[in-house]
Order: C-alpha cells, then structure tokens, then sequence
C-alpha cells in the first residue's frame, strides 16, 4: 500500500488545519514528524499535495481531490469504530436498518422514534440507500433488516409486505393542472417533468405506465431519490411523480387524495402505479429480537396511514 492509513490520518489533519503546526497539535504529535511525513507522502505518491503560501499549506487541486476520498475511508473508520464499541457492550445492544429514502421520515422514522422509547439503550445505526444496494448490505450483515419502497427479488432473502402505496402527481402552486381532482399521464405530455432515472425501480414503474397509456413525458432532470424531486418543484423547475409516502404530511393524516401545501400541490393520478413496500432480512439467519420490534412499529405506522398489508413478523399486532 503506497497511501498508508497513518499518512492518511496525517494529510487529513493538515487539510483540516491549514498548517504543519495545528495538525501537530491536533495528532499530538511533533512539528517535524508531521511536515516529514507530509514530504514522505508527495514523494511515496508522486503528487504535490500543498503550495506553501506564507507560512499555510494550501491544497491543490489534487489533493482536494484526495481529500475528499481520505474523508470517505475516515468517516468509514468511525463506523467500524462504534460498530466495535458496540459490539462489545453485546450484539443486543445494536440494530443496523437502511431503508429507502422515501420511506424514512414519514414511515421508519416514527417506528425508530417508538422502539427507542420501549428500549432506550438500543443503538439504532440507520441510513437510507437506494434498493440496488440493499442486498448485498443484508447478505454481509452490514445491516440486520431493510425496509423498500418496493419488493426485492432475491433467492437468499425474505421478502415480506407490510405496506401498499402509489405514485402522484407533485405540482407547484398556481400550476394550472392544480385545479384538476386528478391527474393523467397524458396530461403531463407538454410538462417539463422532474423524473426518477429508467434504471431505479421507481423509474421502470414510471415507463412502463406511460407505454401502456401510449404517453412520452420529457425529463428536464433525473433524480434517484423523491426529495431531490419535491425540492426541485418547490423551485419551479418542472412536475414530479413521486410515491405517495414522500408526498404525505408527517403527522400522517393526509392520504395525499388532495393535498394542497405551502410550497407544492399533490393530486392522485388517473392510471394507477401502485407499489408495496416490503421487510427484507436474511434467509439465513433470523433478525435480531430488536429488528422484529422495529418491523411492528413500521406495520403499525401503515395501519395509522390505512395503507398496511398481512400482518406483522411474527403475527403479533
């Protein structure tokens, strides 16, 4: 390994700092020590990683761009660093839940809110991610249980709904289509639309409505996840179709048939792109107790929305 994770640690000071000095204090280490091993680095890497201006190391170019890949291997390292804190204080005491994002304020967050409350010293490591990634994060145990937007087709994973949904229509205030109780593909022909991308599930749904109404929507940009979509409305720039749990009012009690909001307006949608979320979790080892009181909460929060599917894991309501 020519980058070594010392030298790593040491460039990632300097950055921070703007100087040999400050990083040596802040590694509690000499002066010397840290501009030889700054020297050592270029040389090792073939790289002029500062320009010595007045006293400062000033990045250049590259190492910016260095930077930048060091800060994604150090936050990485601080993951482990509490994973391994974790772990020793007992593998009950952490729960590993990605979901994707659209699901995570209106429907994981309250659960996580719930199961806290029932189990206050639970750690709860979340994140959002989109499904492409989710099942190699639950087959590596990186996570215990990932809760989608919709199913995942996997031979080694349990897949289990608890929750029906479907797309609408996001306008801006004023937009004329605001007036209609709802809205058709073919009405949003002439749009400028704010698309999710052909290669994400949500995207495929998309096309394949508009292919079966004979409709051609024209993106003026394409985005991976809703709230990258809602901002966009909200700036004017175009129509978003989005799911409805991205759309919903966090108190959970608007069902999006006619929503009108501050900064956006949604309306249902005349085709029908529905869509069920679903538990996804190892087909070789049962989640943890933790995960499987986090999976109630979340089917108890499609029941307050009216929208939950089957029963919860393990059939207690």
């Amino acid at each position: 390994m020519r980058f070594k994770l010392r030298q790593m640690e040491v460039f990632r000071a300097v950055m921070l700092t703007g100087s040999i000095n400050a990083a040596a204090k802040m590694l509690y280490v000499s002066q010397p020590a840290v501009s030889k091993l700054v020297s050592h680095t270029e040389t090792t890497l073939g790289l002029r990683l500062f320009e010595r201006t007045k006293g400062r190391l000033v990045p250049t170019a590259e190492g910016q761009a260095l930077f930048r890949e060091v800060e994604q291997v150090y936050q990485s390292a601080l993951r482990v660093d509490e994973f391994a804190r974790a772990l020793a204080l007992g593998p009950a005491s952490l729960l590993r839940v990605a979901c994707s994002p659209s699901l995570a304020t209106t429907i994981v967050a309250p659960a996580i809110v719930e199961l806290k409350r029932r189990l206050p010293g639970l750690r709860v490591d979340w994140h959002t991610t989109l499904m492409a990634e989710m099942p190699m994060e639950v087959l590596s145990k990186t996570v215990d249980v990932a809760v989608t937007s919709m199913p995942i087709e996997h031979e080694h994973l349990e897949v289990v709904p608890f929750m029906r949904g479907r797309m609408v229509c996001v306008l801006p205030p004023g937009h004329p289509l605001a007036a209609q109780a709802s809205i058709a593909l073919a009405d949003l022909q002439s749009e400028p639309m704010i698309l999710f991308r052909r290669d994400i599930p949500f995207g495929t749904v998309i096309v394949q409505a508009c292919q079966q109404a004979d409709v051609e929507l024209t993106s003026v940009v394409d985005v991976t996840h809703a709230d990258q979509a809602l901002a966009l409305v909200r700036g004017g720039l175009g129509l978003a179709i989005v799911d409805e749990f991205a759309a919903v009012g966090v108190d959970g009690t608007d069902r999006t048939d006619r929503t009108d909001r501050a900064d956006c307006i949604v309306r249902p949608l005349v085709e029908s792109l529905e869509m069920t979320s679903t538990f996804v979790y190892s087909k070789f080892s049962a989640p943890p107790a933790s995960a499987s009181l986090l999976m109630e909460a979340i089917h108890r929060r499609a029941a307050q929305l009216g929208r939950e599917v089957g029963n919860p894991p393990g059939g207690i309501a």
